[in-house]
């Protein structure tokens, strides 16, 4: 049998470096372990706060997107609000001055300006010896000529006493007074009107009626600077009037 020394001198001494060298090699493999461990770590911690930090980005940019679309719309709706009111406003605007004017000629609205003011009353005492009692009263017509005269001559609005002469006013005699729009007034009446004074005044001037009727009761009339007509206060209703077909 052949035996060799260095052969087993060889294989003892590998015997006792083997334990050294597995754990040099466990150690390095534990390092290197380690290390790739730790790389992750910091590659998946810089992944995270580029990922938050990207978001943090995306949810600045949509909250500045939201505000500025939430501007444009807010101006847009100040825009269209401000068209509106402006067709409104032109759209109305003649409209409402035709009401206006169809208000003050139908006397529904208080109108003022220059004028005349008559006023009538019955007399404190007979014209002449075996005058009639019913000379010494103001009547009914004459409030009626005397409204019909100052329209023929321009009046604008009239009143008498208080009460607006419109189209469907009535005046007539009731007992000792006279009823107008359905009012019953005593003496005095006062009668004013808004127009033209001069040509009023020459109307009355002129008229025989007037002049004779202010030899019998107290009736004076006379220009005035300003004068206000109050509006109309009783009820509008037509019975028997009715708008005609195709009236513009």
């Amino acid at each position: 049998m052949l035996y060799f020394p260095q052969r087993r001198e060889r294989r003892s001494r590998l015997l006792r470096e083997w334990p050294w060298q597995l754990t040099g090699w466990l150690a390095v493999m534990a390092a290197v372990l380690g290390f790739l461990i730790a790389q992750q770590w910091v590659v998946e911690n810089r992944i995270a706060a580029n990922a938050a930090s990207q978001e943090g980005k995306n949810l600045a940019y949509l909250i500045t997107r939201a505000v500025e679309t939430n501007q444009r719309l807010s101006q847009e709706i100040a825009q269209e609000q401000a068209a509106l009111a402006a067709a409104k406003k032109d759209s109305t605007a003649p409209l409402k001055a035709q009401l206006s004017q169809v208000q003050a000629q139908a006397g529904l609205v208080p109108v003022q300006g220059p004028g005349v003011q008559v006023s009538l009353q019955d007399a404190v005492q007979p014209s002449f010896p075996g005058e009639p009692a019913e000379f010494e009263l103001v009547h009914d017509q004459y409030v009626l000529h005397i409204v019909a005269l100052l329209s023929a001559a321009g009046a604008q609005a009239i009143a008498i006493n208080g009460q607006r002469y419109v189209a469907t006013t009535s005046i007539f005699c009731s007992g000792p007074t006279i009823r107008i729009n359905g009012v019953p007034y005593g003496s005095p009446f006062v009668i004013t009107a808004v127009g033209p004074s001069a040509a009023m005044l020459q109307a009355l001037n002129q008229d025989v009626d007037v002049q004779g009727w202010s030899a019998l009761v107290q009736l004076k009339y006379q220009a005035e600077p300003s004068l206000t007509i109050p509006a109309y206060s009783g009820p509008v209703s037509f019975t028997y009037a009715k708008a005609a077909q195709g009236a513009a």
